[in-house]
């Protein structure tokens, strides 16, 4: 008998629990997960520790379909549950860490989940949702509410075999949406349209083989382990997990570990310019430096490529494509800087056509001024909303995802990104681009963060109402001042309200429609 081990029988790439395995027969000893403190899994102990849960969950009378809620911060639990699921064919149900009581309960009866997995940070939660006997509870802490088993002794009693392929159309990931308008939807990633993201992350990323990657998001957020951990997984690399967000850490890590790709988010992009102001050469390892999630004034990533150089990689994606990329920018861009490209989201990414249309459906031209609805086609589209037949027929329609947001594509097929449609202002008949005016009020000195939404007006129907965070001795005159100078008449702010904070979601997205709420519960003056 053949002593060689057993391996997919698929052609093509392996199915997504099983890149895992394929690295265990490569290269056993190489980290694929590291903590920053140090804790690791090598290959080998995440395929083995990944079996022996995936065995684990099926022993307890689950089976492939049934959902599984992960509900745990920054972990090496987290990446072992994970891959315990798609070996075992059951569906993951990601909770943010950061969700309350209200938006885990929302997500555990809409999933209909069978098993949670969860930490002592929400431990109390846990306990307030009284799950009852019909969850399976693990938790990887020591609060045992609702008698939850402890994870190593779950992961112990199952056997170290890997359980039998899914399909590749069978549902791997119940990703939610943000919810920034009401209640998240859940995009329905499946196992092959993860496994494409992973080959497209990796060329827009810029990946190298072996790469290894700092990670300071949170896992709790969709995109995260699909466009980026699995993805190290499929080039045979390794993850660095930071436990909270530390720009310092970050860069540290960077330095220590010869990373060759990191992810950076909008806020803290000037404290990392700031951090390698006396030695940008501490990232000399990166090969590229993603810049994702919420859009960034082109200021600023303007000062991040005069740290880093053409590394920078701008992207547009979303969780209904898998959490990654549909389009993204390219070294070539920056060398030297294409114009406009600070704030183009770049070309569209391999496998992955975007068109603007009209009101009516129709195409626009690439001239780079119509302005419409962006659609996109990905082959690693989400197949539609978890059991919401009308949110799915709206949103995805004869192979494109409608994405509401409004764009404008160039004559080279550079994707410019302005708003969210419900955003749009049309005040008088003139549309207005509320991301135009928060760029212009983020230029006023000491304003650190800025949202302009719509307001009521009984004679242009809607204006302009900003919204900002600014420190002590910021006036509301300086800033309508300088909108002035840098605006149109009918796109000036009538009203500029300063708050202490803007409303966010647990992923960091503004929630504008409470701003809007604001507005309609407090009218303003209405000025113009």
């Amino acid at each position: 008998m053949s002593k060689l081990p057993v391996l997919p029988s698929r052609a093509g790439p392996a199915a997504v629990g099983a890149q895992v395995h394929l690295g265990a027969l490569k290269m056993p000893s190489r980290s694929a997960v590291e903590l920053s403190s140090g804790a690791r899994r090598t290959y080998a102990e995440l395929d083995e520790r990944s079996n022996r849960m995936a065995q684990a969950l099926l022993g307890t009378g689950l089976s492939k379909g049934d959902r599984v809620a992960i509900w745990l911060g920054n972990s090496l639990e987290y990446v072992d549950a994970y891959l315990a699921c798609a070996k075992a064919g059951l569906v993951i149900v990601q909770i943010n860490i950061r969700n309350k009581v209200s938006e885990a309960r929302f997500q555990l009866q809409d999933a209909g989940a069978d098993a949670l997995v969860f930490c002592d940070q929400v431990a109390p939660y846990v306990d307030e949702l009284a799950l009852g006997n019909d969850k399976i509870l693990v938790t990887t802490g020591t609060e045992r509410v609702g008698d939850a088993s402890g994870f190593e002794a779950f992961l112990s009693s199952g056997a170290n075999r890997m359980p039998p392929e899914p399909g590749d159309d069978d549902l791997l990931v119940i990703g939610y949406t943000s919810g920034t308008t009401g209640y998240p939807k859940g995009a329905e990633l499946t196992h092959r349209s993860v496994k494409t993201l992973g080959q497209t992350n990796a060329i827009t990323n810029r990946y190298a083989m072996g790469s290894t990657q700092v990670f300071g998001l949170s896992m709790s957020f969709t995109a995260g382990i699909p466009a980026h951990v699995l993805t190290h997984l499929y080039v045979g690399g390794t993850t660095i997990l930071l436990e909270d967000w530390d720009t310092e850490l970050l860069v540290d890590s960077i330095e220590r570990h010869h990373a060759t790709f990191t992810i950076l988010p909008s806020p803290p992009i000037l404290e990392f310019c700031d951090v390698l102001a006396d030695n940008p050469r501490r990232v000399d390892s990166l090969a590229s430096l993603l810049h994702s999630a919420s859009k960034a004034p082109p200021e600023h990533l303007e000062r991040l490529v005069g740290v880093i150089g053409p590394r920078l990689v701008e992207g547009w994606g979303m969780t209904e494509n898998s959490g990654g990329l549909v389009t993204a920018t390219a070294a070539v861009d920056y060398t030297p800087p294409r114009p406009g490209i600070y704030e183009s989201a770049g070309v569209a990414a391999p496998d992955a056509v975007v068109r603007v249309i009209d009101e009516a459906g129709e195409p626009l031209p690439h001239d780079g001024t119509a302005v419409g609805q962006v659609i996109v086609h990905s082959a690693s589209l989400a197949r539609g909303y978890w059991r919401n037949p009308l949110a799915t027929q709206s949103a995805f329609r004869d192979g494109w995802y409608y994405t509401g947001d409004l764009g404008r594509l160039d004559p080279e097929g550079y994707v410019y990104i302005l708003d969210r449609r419900p955003d749009l202002i049309v005040s008088g008949g003139m549309n207005i681009y509320p991301s135009e005016l928060e760029r212009v009020i983020l230029g006023v000195s000491g304003v650190r963060e800025c949202a302009v939404v719509a307001a009521p007006h009984p004679k242009w129907g809607q204006t302009p109402v900003a919204f900002v965070v600014a420190g002590d001795g910021v006036a509301k005159s300086v800033i309508q001042e300088h909108c002035a100078q840098q605006l149109a008449g009918y796109k000036k702010p009538s009203e500029i309200r300063l708050v202490a904070v803007l409303p966010r979601n647990t992923s960091g997205k503004v929630l504008k429609h409470q701003l809007r709420d604001q507005l309609a519960a407090q009218p303003g003056d209405g000025r113009r």
